[in-house]
Parts: structure tokens; sequence; C-alpha cells
């Protein structure tokens, strides 16, 4: 094992985890509760002879429902964050805010509610669970030293393609960021260009989803080694 970097693995991870969360929580946080919302009962003379049913299908469940934010595309910087954290991605089925629960979200929404303090233990669960991940990455390297290359080990690959992607998510911002002493129609084009520029930031995250896959392969690789190694050992003390 190795200590130092597999620290620095899991502190450059886990700072990217941290702000980015932070990043896509803080638009949606002004429309979670401080404590669970009750559902209002609604009586049969308001209902006016319609179904309840099609009453409580209609009507919002929550306040990002109720503000028509529920359905929405995935932000770049969510992408990069979950992709990053691919495998707890999938175990979890991760967070969004004001989004559908995932498995995670039901489990803690279940204890705690819609609620503001919900968030944020998510948020510090999936953060830890990406700071023990990628300390079992960056300290447990896949491939030899002396046959390592930046581009073969997968965890160095990996961390490459998300520093990438945070690059050219923070061009992206700087230039939605410049100030609009212009006329509308280069305001409009900045604007534009600035959002092509972001969405293009989640686009090395793809070879970083690869990586995964490369290391999960090298973990099975490595483990029939293992047990090959020790049967032929075997065969030959009995032999």
């Amino acid at each position: 094992m190795r200590l130092r970097r597999g620290l620095v693995y899991a502190a450059i991870h886990t700072t990217i985890s941290v702000g980015l969360i932070y990043w896509q929580e803080q638009p949606f946080w002004e429309y979670i509760p401080v404590v669970p919302s009750a559902t209002k009962a609604i009586s049969r003379e308001t209902l006016g002879g319609l179904d309840v049913d099609d009453v409580e299908d209609k009507t919002p469940l929550t306040p990002c429902e109720a503000a028509n934010i529920s359905e929405r595309p995935t932000s770049s910087q969510e992408k990069i964050v979950a992709i990053d954290n691919l495998p707890i991605a999938l175990i979890t089925g991760w967070h969004l805010p004001c989004s559908p629960p995932s498995r995670l979200d039901e489990r803690i929404q279940a204890r705690y509610g819609f609620t503001q303090k919900a968030e944020r233990v998510t948020g510090w669960l999936l953060c830890s669970m990406a700071l023990v991940l990628w300390f079992i990455v960056g300290g447990y390297p896949m491939i030899r030293r002396r046959f390592r290359r930046w581009y073969t080990e997968p965890g160095l690959f990996m961390t490459v393609c998300t520093l990438a992607s945070l690059l050219v998510l923070g061009i992206g911002w700087s230039i939605s960021r410049i100030p609009p002493h212009m006329d509308a129609h280069m305001g409009e084009y900045v604007a534009d260009a600035a959002e092509v520029v972001i969405q293009l930031a989640a686009l090395p995250m793809v070879f970083a989803a690869a990586g995964w896959a490369w290391w999960v392969g090298l973990i099975f690789w490595t483990r029939w080694k293992a047990a090959r190694r020790w049967f032929d050992r075997r065969t030959l003390v009995e032999d």
C-alpha cells in the first residue's frame, strides 16, 4: 500500500466532490424546506366531483415540484462529480437536488424527510464515500511502477480527465461572468459560447468512465492471476 499516494488522491477528489456538490445544491437550496412539509387534506366538496386520485397525482408533493424544477437536464458539474465517483453513483443512485429521489435519497428522506438536513447528510455521506474510494484507488495502484505510464494507470488517468473537465468548466463559467458592457447581440453570443463550453466540460469524463471500466477489469485480472498462482503452488505441493 502507498499511503501518501492514497492520501493525495483522496484529498484531490474529495475536494472536487465537496465543491461540485455544493455548487449543484446552491441554486435549489431555497426550495428545500427546513422542516418536512405537511400534505394538504382536500375535502370532497372542494374537489367538485373530481376523482381523489387524479387530484393527488396533480398536486405537487414538494416545493421543487411546485416550482416546476424537478424535471430538468443534468448539469455538467453533476455529470462530472457523478462519473468521478462512478462506483458510488452506481451503488447509491447518486443524488441530484430537486430531482426524483435515488435509492440513497429514499433511505435518508425516510428518516429526515425532504429537508435541508437530509440534503446535508446526503452530501457529507457521498463525500465520505468518495474519500474512502479514492484512498483505495490511490493507495493500491493496479499497474506496477516499472510498467506504469500516466495513461495506463487508471487512478492517474481518471484524475487527469477530471482535472481537464474542471478546467473547461472553469473557462465556461469565466466566460459567463463577463460583464454585459456590450450590445444585446454580443451578449447573446457570449452567453451561447459559455453554455457550449460548459456543456463540453463533461466530455473528458467519458474517458474517465472508461478508466473506471479499466480499473475494475484490472482488479479481476489481478485476482485471477493470484488465484492461478495459488492453484499452481498447491498443485506442486501435492505432487
